[in-house]
């Protein structure tokens, strides 16, 4: 379970933000970082930054993370230089700490960066209407298409294997054998669901690591609230989250983005009977994404699209359940029982794509 922890406010005066600091408050959300909002008087205005404490049990080489972070956010920023639509859109701007460097680690060995605040923005847990779906996909595809000429070899990986499902399978196996918290009992049909479908789980890895899928520059964790939309909501502006930027396949990003958005409930929805794909939103993605990306995508990419938002929530949905039976490790949880959950729901949204396995693929024709 989630515990409470003292900020330490000394350490935001060590980034060069040129002000005096107010006050500060907790953002929660997202699974792995812990996230606050720091308020400051800056020049005679109250400014906003964000200050992140950087989970270096998941992400275990932090030079190499806010390195990609660096080589990322400069593509971007110089594509959107180039671009003449894309005035109102931006990236992630790094504070230095006051020495120039892109972050720090603290007396108790947390790693910490501050980034600027984006103002006038919002964003969607639940994806509320197609234009919203269109829009993100849409930036998903400017995104992929800004970093197509960075080789993905100059990025480290900062989770290696990170959606890799043979070896997510493997985790999990081992998980399931040593049961070392005793949860496998009352987890065995999500376990047998999961054992069920481990070679499709591996199936887009498989074909990365043959080749027959060409290794780009991916974001990898493509969730809609990773999106940030203009004050009217009705424009996509900019995508979060930079730290699992790293070699992979814009069909984990695809995958995912449908995953979490044409199926308009939590990730962690208890009433299995609201997890439905909404066709209406995956329409808008198909035809979002493919307005900017789709010419740049191979034969191959275009015959497997529709197929990986299955194979991105069954590897999801194996994560969550090895992280259950291992006793909550890796994701933070609200409640008991929270990511067994979350594997249910991922599971029941495995089905629910199965179900329309024909209708997606011929969106994607179309």
């Amino acid at each position: 379970m989630e515990q409470s922890r003292v900020v330490p406010i000394q350490v935001f005066s060590q980034f060069d933000i040129g002000g005096v600091f107010h006050s500060v408050e907790e953002l929660k959300r997202g699974h792995i970082n812990r996230t606050y909002i720091g308020y400051w008087d800056v020049g005679g205005q109250r400014k906003r930054f964000i200050h992140q404490s950087v989970n270096h049990r998941v992400f275990t080489d932090i030079p190499a993370l806010m390195a990609n972070l660096e080589i990322v956010t400069k593509q971007l920023r110089s594509d959107l230089t180039d671009r003449r639509d894309g005035v109102d859109e931006t990236t992630l701007s790094i504070i230095p700490t006051k020495t120039g460097a892109s972050y720090l680690q603290d007396e108790a060995g947390e790693y910490w960066r501050t980034f600027e605040f984006i103002e006038n923005a919002v964003s969607y847990d639940v994806c509320p209407n197609p234009h919203v779906a269109y829009e993100a996909a849409a930036i998903l595809g400017r995104f992929q298409r800004a970093l197509i000429s960075v080789p993905p070899s100059h990025l480290k990986d900062t989770i290696p294997y990170f959606h890799h499902g043979a070896r997510r399978y493997d985790a999990f196996d081992k998980a399931v054998q040593e049961d070392s918290t005793g949860r496998a009992k009352e987890a065995q049909s999500e376990i047998e669901f999961a054992l069920s479908r481990r070679a499709f789980g591996g199936s887009l890895i498989t074909a990365l690591e043959e080749g027959t899928l060409p290794c780009r520059v991916s974001h990898n964790d493509m969730k809609l609230n990773n999106v940030l939309f203009n004050a009217s909501g009705d424009r996509a502006i900019c995508l979060l989250d930079l730290d699992t930027c790293m070699a992979g396949t814009p069909l984990f990003d695809f995958g995912d983005l449908v995953r979490n958005t044409a199926i308009p409930c939590a990730e962690d929805e208890a009433d299995l009977s609201k997890v439905v794909v909404d066709m209406e939103l995956y329409r808008a993605i198909c035809q979002g994404y493919m307005a900017e990306m789709g010419a740049l995508l191979t034969e191959k990419e275009l015959l497997l699209l529709s197929v990986s938002p299955r194979v991105l929530a069954l590897i999801l949905g194996v994560r969550f359940l090895t992280d259950y039976i291992e006793g909550d490790h890796y994701f933070r949880t609200h409640r008991a029982r929270h990511n067994l959950e979350r594997a249910r729901t991922q599971f029941q949204v495995v089905r629910a794509f199965e179900a329309l396995e024909q209708e997606m693929a011929a969106e994607v024709r179309r």
